[in-house]
């Protein structure tokens, strides 16, 4: 009878510790909130966990194709998940409170890696339009056409702060007898194709798909923006300085400076040190497979760009992060 009772009291421990969430961090189950299915993030999501699980067999890691840049941060400030792609401007949005995130800051989050990719706020005229540049709209008081994907998503928050940085807004465009209407790729591509949208601002980066379709076909040219306009951008809202090279897209024969953004590997401050560490650890010190697995990786430069304020919106590095860049020289 003794010996049962110290059995069962013994399972009875084992269940409690169970129940309570006494676990080794790295039997949880992490999945990295990405992006819809086939999409750029999730692919890189896919990619990243892949490498860590070949680095530490014993983390259990997966791409999760949810929500996208800012619905992964309102999951994470819930905590519904704990490790996201994001981006840079975003989650410096989000921790300061403003923009998508006006006075509901996300103090919980933290970042691993940054500077993963590059991306820019496109800006692209219809070919004919007679639009060289969105200052040009603003001095003549223009009446166009504008186009956007949905509201609060990353694209549509863009576009409306790069309207901003050049002295205008939505409610000016249909003012001058314009108009602006949010609704997806397939219908902007459209419009487009058929001259009822003559500007179209969404974020994109080389290769960007509807970008690419509709300068191969000849429809729209890309414009820049003045020094003036991306330092503004910068200084509000964390976008960086960054130039799209000449022949990123058919037509495009100059650079084009544009404010920019890049992705950012993103946790939550309940992330144990350890498991932090050795995601970052493994990203950093396996470009050569990230590359492999999406070509976007070949903007990233883990020495200089993975820790750097910029890339992660001047959110805090999580402490498992910092000891990995500690330990390789890169910060003190």
């Amino acid at each position: 009878m003794k010996r049962k009772s110290t059995l069962a009291i013994l399972i009875a421990v084992l269940a409690a510790l169970l129940v309570s969430g006494v676990s080794f961090a790295a039997s949880e189950e992490l999945k990295i909130g990405s992006n819809k299915v086939g999409s750029t993030w999730y692919v890189q999501a896919a990619v990243i966990a892949d490498v860590v699980r070949k680095a530490y067999p014993e983390l259990k890691i997966d791409a999760s194709p949810i929500a996208g840049g800012i619905g992964n941060i309102k999951l994470m400030q819930q905590g519904k998940m704990n490790i996201a792609m994001t981006m840079g401007n975003n989650i410096k949005w989000a921790y300061e409170g403003t923009s998508l995130f006006e006075g509901s800051p996300v103090k919980n989050i933290r970042a691993l890696v940054g500077g993963l990719d590059q991306f820019y706020v496109g800006i692209a005229v219809r070919k004919g339009s007679g639009i060289t540049s969105l200052d040009e709209i603003a001095e003549k008081k223009m009446k166009i056409s504008l186009m956007t994907v949905q509201r609060g998503t990353t694209g549509e928050a863009s576009a409306a702060q790069v309207l901003e940085a050049c002295g205008f807004s939505y409610d000016d465009v249909k003012a001058w007898g314009g108009s602006v209407e949010h609704t997806d790729f397939e219908a902007i591509t459209n419009a487009i194709k058929d001259g009822r949208c003559d500007v179209f601002i969404q974020s994109l980066s080389k290769g960007h798909p509807t970008f690419t379709e509709l300068a191969v076909t000849g429809k729209i040219e890309l414009l820049g923006m003045s020094e003036k306009s991306v330092d503004y951008l910068f200084e509000k809202y964390g976008y960086s300085r960054s130039t799209l090279p000449a022949g990123s897209f058919k037509g495009q024969d100059q650079d084009l400076l544009l404010p920019g953004y890049r992705s950012c590997l993103t946790v939550t401050d309940s992330m144990d040190d350890e498991t932090a560490y050795k995601i970052t650890k493994a990203v950093c010190e396996h470009k050569e497979d990230l590359v492999k697995g999406h070509k976007a990786f070949d903007d990233f430069n883990p020495e200089k760009d993975a820790f750097e304020s910029i890339n992660r919106g001047g959110v805090p590095l999580h402490p498992g992060a910092v000891k990995y860049y500690q330990e390789m020289g890169y910060l003190k």
